[in-house]
């Protein structure tokens, strides 16, 4: 995981990064390929299918450091 960038309407610290092996492999739909999420303070990574990805981090309401970004 690479560059920290904030996803609009979602907690300040959570990002979201496309799997990189998923992106070249040409059996795998679009909308079964891996994203990578992660708390970016908490340095929990949850792994979903772009389908899957929750509308916000779930662990916000355990979250020490949440922060609405929108």
């Amino acid at each position: 995981m690479s560059e920290f960038a904030p996803t609009r309407g979602k907690c300040f610290y959570w990002r979201e990064n496309p799997n990189d092996e998923d992106q070249w492999d040409t059996r795998i739909k679009k909308d079964e390929r891996r994203v990578d999420c992660s708390c970016f303070v908490e340095g929990e990574v949850w792994t979903f299918t772009v389908n899957s990805v929750p509308s916000d981090c779930p662990q916000k309401m355990h979250c020490r450091y949440y922060i609405h970004f929108g």
